[in-house]
């Protein structure tokens, strides 16, 4: 195969898409991702959490440590650790930057806030969907396909 070979340039931009910086296991800092373009969209800390996931990933981040979290397992801690930490502007790498407050804040935030989980029911393997409320206003952000692919990001449906 030669590099100017269309099949070669295909091979290339596949790679360039899927091999992208990751801060630990995929599937909770995709899920901490969504959760911290949702909270940038709503602009404050929410009062209520809800997220919606694929079974794939239900089964896949239930047991898995998110990284900068002090050890707190599972899909609430990942969204929490977004909503609280997470910048958005670096994808797949939103809690690398996490402080020590932060990790406090985290654990304190999971116990107060209100968080609901369940499957979204799709045909989606991968898909996240995580909507925000907090005095009236909601967020949404959705991922599918691809880890760090928002494909819906809004803020009172706009």
């Amino acid at each position: 195969m030669k590099k100017h070979d269309k099949v070669y340039e295909a091979y290339v931009n596949l790679l360039k898409e899927e091999l992208v910086p990751a801060m630990g296991c995929t599937e909770p800092i995709a899920v901490a991702y969504c959760a911290a373009k949702a909270k940038e969209a709503l602009g404050e800390i929410p009062d209520k959490v809800d997220i919606k996931v694929s079974g794939n990933m239900i089964k896949n981040v239930k047991s898995v440590v998110v990284p900068n979290t002090g050890g707190l397992i599972g899909l609430a801690a990942s969204a929490a650790a977004g909503i609280i930490g997470g910048r958005p502007d670096k994808k797949l790498e939103v809690i690398a930057e996490i402080t020590a407050t932060q990790k406090e804040e985290i654990q304190q935030y999971l116990k107060k806030a209100q968080f609901s989980i369940s499957p979204t029911y799709g045909t989606e393997i991968l898909e996240i969907i995580i909507t925000l409320e907090k005095d009236g206003h909601t967020s949404k952000a959705r991922i599918i396909k691809g880890h760090a692919n928002i494909v819906l990001d809004e803020k009172d449906n706009k």
